[in-house]
């Protein structure tokens, strides 16, 4: 038997999984974990509401039959001027140190973007897998590839990262409740910390409400995905169980006519970052939808927010105190539809992390 890219199978998942550990250095599980780990690569890449047997996740097997490397698919409904296209998204991309590296992760990539698939979509790559992927005729998404962010409580914000840096972590505690009252007086004086909800009803966001919402926010762009009540549920319930990353919170918002005026999912991390999943409005309250954002966050201990450019908001949240920057993740692409990568790379696509990796993830101790 020689070494070949096939479509990952029930029997490979105890190795893939201990491939996963080996290659994130999660270190040695307990059984019940590593039960939990197999569950996680079994349900999402073999049974998840998004496999396709057309476009399976794959192994790369030596001639010894062991798996030196990996990649998760998972298929997402779009369309481009109202044509259905299959766009592939690829997660936990992973490649065994001690084989043959470089031969392997070339070898998977291209089989992978040799799948029958009108789109490839790689949302969460390092720059080692942004070069890969360029070599073999993928491009690099750079507008997507732009997080922004909006400090909300800027000392906790400023004693949290000092936090992080090990030998300040203790002076960073006991700062904390200096930080507060800081903070407290801020919200208190003129100027962008001064944050107060415009006056929108918030109203808890479901399956039916987000489908609408994105339909109405993708509306006008060339390439969409393409979501009904059932996988706008499917993507509702992957987030809402993403362990560690905070409670989340996703939100419709209503004018004083009951109209929808916007929308936000993100996770309420207190005295942290919190990550925005997605949020959109309609042009005419955008402001108001990302000050209610804003303000909701802040009350719920939240000290800055972070989400992925939408190239649409992009002059919204500057003029809302917001930053951009390179989080070191790239959004990649790769299309046989014509016309499709230009969509991409002119801002004239719904690219959210709805669509993306975010949904895919590993999240320890949730199967």
């Amino acid at each position: 038997m020689t070494d070949c890219v096939r479509p990952f199978t029930e029997d490979d998942v105890p190795q893939v999984a201990d491939l996963h550990r080996r290659v994130f250095k999660l270190g040695a599980a307990p059984a019940a974990e590593a039960e939990t780990h197999r569950t996680y690569f079994r349900g999402t890449f073999l049974r998840g509401p998004w496999q396709n047997d057309e476009c399976p996740s794959l192994v790369s097997v030596d001639g010894r039959g062991r798996i030196g490397g990996f990649v998760g698919v998972a298929i997402r409904a779009m369309t481009m001027n109202g044509r259905p296209l299959r766009m592939a998204v690829s997660s936990q991309f992973m490649v065994d140190a001690t084989a043959r590296s470089a031969v392997t992760a070339v070898r998977l990539v291209k089989a992978f973007l040799a799948g029958p698939q009108d789109l490839s979509l790689a949302d969460e790559a390092t720059d080692r897998a942004r070069s890969l992927w360029e070599s073999v005729g993928g491009s690099t998404a750079r507008l997507f590839s732009l997080a922004w962010v909006r400090v909300l409580r800027p000392a906790a914000f400023a004693a949290s990262r000092a936090g992080s840096q090990g030998t300040l972590a203790l002076a960073a505690r006991a700062a904390a409740p200096i930080c507060r009252v800081a903070d407290a007086a801020l919200a208190r004086l003129p100027g962008p910390f001064r944050l107060a909800p415009p006056p929108l009803v918030a109203e808890a966001l479901d399956a039916a409400s987000l489908r609408a919402c994105i339909n109405d926010a993708a509306r006008g762009l060339t390439l969409r995905p393409c979501y009904d009540d059932r996988s706008a549920g499917a993507v509702l319930d992957a987030v809402s169980r993403k362990a560690g990353a905070g409670a989340l919170r996703p939100m419709i918002l209503r004018d004083d006519r009951g109209r929808c005026a916007g929308w936000f999912l993100y996770h309420a991390t207190r005295d942290g970052v919190g990550e925005v999943v997605h949020v959109g409005a309609r042009p005419d309250a955008t402001a108001s939808v990302l000050d209610h954002l804003f303000a909701d966050a802040r009350r719920h201990g939240v000290t800055a927010l972070c989400g992925r450019l939408d190239p649409g908001l992009m002059g919204a949240l500057s003029a809302r105190h917001c930053v951009f920057r390179h989080r070191g993740e790239w959004v990649l692409v790769h299309a046989r539809a014509k016309g499709a990568i230009e969509a991409v790379h002119r801002g004239d696509a719904f690219l959210s992390r709805l669509e993306g990796e975010w949904c895919l993830r590993y999240r320890l101790g949730v199967a």
